[in-house]
């Protein structure tokens, strides 16, 4: 995993960790659809959950994995130099923060790409399955 990938992913879970709930098991197959969708960001030059074809993150979810339903989330975030800086933009954030600290949620994927207008882009993928 890279680790800008990693990072994203321990932010997240020693958030979750400091407020008393589980932390996040990672899950290749929620990594493959946020990886996907941080290089399609980057490669198709856009900035949203929602891809130019209209597939939201429940349908990128159900491409990789069946396992997950359509409970997940996400959080994407662009244009920041480090992983930190990403990550405490997710935190002064109601909606981001609340996705990381959703005690539905049980696994993660992340991922991250460069290129595109934002030069960097990562995402945090959200699942209540295993």
């Amino acid at each position: 995993m890279k680790a800008k990938e990693r990072a994203i992913r321990t932010c997240a879970n020693q958030l979750r960790v400091s407020k008393g709930l589980e932390p996040l098991r990672y899950s290749p197959s929620l990594a493959k659809a946020a990886r996907f969708q941080s290089r399609n960001m980057a490669r198709r030059r856009f900035f949203d959950h929602t891809d130019p074809a209209g597939r939201g993150v429940a349908r990128r979810v159900a491409r990789y994995t069946d396992h997950f339903g359509k409970r997940v989330g996400e959080n994407i975030g662009a244009g920041r130099r480090t992983s930190s800086a990403t990550c405490r933009s997710w935190f002064k954030s109601s909606g981001h923060r609340a996705n990381i600290l959703d005690p539905d949620y049980t696994s993660i994927g992340t991922g991250f790409a460069t290129g595109g207008a934002y030069r960097r882009y990562y995402t945090q993928v959200f699942g209540t399955g295993r």
